[in-house]
């Protein structure tokens, strides 16, 4: 069933009518573009090109919670940028993947003369192919254990269990161990 959603392009999922505004404008115009239009960010235009993004989190965090007035901060001043943007031809798993990796939600997709086309949500994803969301988060589980055992460890020192000094060191689930209880703590997840 997964191999159905793997290849579901970002074109067929993506929002075509994307809301715009200047960088010029002020927050002020942004939030009330963004409540007329019951959506959770704009994109920044200018010269024709996505420059950026303004999320409600950015007015909340950049506007409000620094008691600046919105009708005299610009769009620019408060917008998130450099853009992160995705191809339409890519698929939902790249986008996810996209998402996931910077922490961000929300897509902007662009052709190649980087013109603004369309745009994707993690929400949009969600709703078509959970399981590519259950995949990556797998896979970032996978990445962490991955992380955790590429630590640098020292080649000899105090044993973590047993405390033998001078002994070579291997790291097991984040704990500097000797080989007698490297062996003993694999053993017992084997079993």
């Amino acid at each position: 069933m997964l191999a159905l959603h793997v290849d579901i392009k970002v074109r067929e999922v993506m929002t075509r009518n994307v809301i715009t505004i200047s960088p010029e404008k002020t927050a002020l115009d942004a939030a009330k573009v963004m409540k007329e239009n019951n959506i959770g960010s704009i994109v920044v235009i200018e010269n024709s090109k996505p420059v950026g993004i303004v999320t409600e989190r950015d007015l909340c965090f950049r506007v409000v919670a620094e008691n600046n007035v919105p009708s005299d901060v610009k769009v620019k001043d408060i917008m998130t940028s450099p853009l992160i943007t995705i191809e339409p031809d890519k698929t939902l798993e790249e986008a996810a993947r996209k998402m996931n990796k910077n922490k961000i939600r929300r897509l902007p997709v662009v052709d190649r003369n980087n013109n603004l086309i369309g745009f994707i949500t993690y929400r949009d994803i969600l709703s078509i192919a959970p399981e590519v969301i259950e995949i990556l988060k797998e896979y970032n589980k996978i990445n962490e254990s991955e992380k955790e055992i590429s630590k640098e460890v020292p080649e000899r020192g105090t044993c973590e269990i047993c405390g033998d000094h001078g002994v070579e060191l291997y790291e097991v689930n984040g704990v500097y161990v000797c080989e007698s209880c490297k062996e003993d703590l694999t053993l017992g997840k084997e079993e």
